[in-house]
């Protein structure tokens, strides 16, 4: 099987990581794979965002409660990653998500590459559009969060694929 195939077909979610922080020179291929994602007429409409300061991962997770975000009893958000990525995109432009989305997919293949786990959370998006955590995030004017990437080591056992389902494919000839 070709390469890419494999890292595809084998990439997992990962939900629990070490301490140990992702080293600058990994991080920034990694964004770069995201920078290379496909986008709506080619504008790259998309900012990249990295956290790596818990205090502000935390501050997220409480104003992400504060509005209206809801989470299971001793569900850790970020599952204790050192490092999040949050993807935004113009307030204005028609397909803001979808580009995000392509970026963040490409962030998720390019780290499961070079051995790093990731989650691709959306349910912080309340906390991340809250006005006072959007000021922090340093974003671009009329940029919006999209949804975010946890990042980092894997910490235990890393979980079998569910089976795929066989009854979602339908050609058209």
């Amino acid at each position: 099987m070709d390469q890419t195939l494999k890292i595809i077909n084998g990439r997992r979610t990962v939900r629990s990581f070490l301490p140990k922080q992702v080293p600058d020179e990994i991080l920034s291929e990694i964004l770069l794979a995201g920078r290379y994602a496909p986008s709506a007429m080619g504008l790259q409409e998309r900012h990249f965002t990295v956290i790596q300061d818990k205090n502000l991962m935390r501050e997220i997770v409480t104003a992400s409660i504060k509005n209206g975000g809801t989470f299971a009893p001793s569900h850790i958000p970020f599952y204790n990653a050192p490092t999040v990525i949050v993807l935004s995109a113009p307030r204005s432009a028609k397909y803001n998500r979808e580009d995000a989305a392509c970026s963040i997919m490409n962030i998720l293949d390019a780290a499961w590459s070079v051995g790093l786990g990731t989650c691709y959370i959306c349910s912080l998006n309340p906390g991340l559009k809250d006005p006072k955590i959007m000021e922090k995030l340093l974003l671009p004017e009329d940029y919006i969060p999209c949804g975010c990437v946890c990042l980092g080591y894997p910490d235990g056992k890393i979980p079998e694929p569910k089976e795929r389902r066989t009854d979602d494919i339908t050609y058209v000839r």
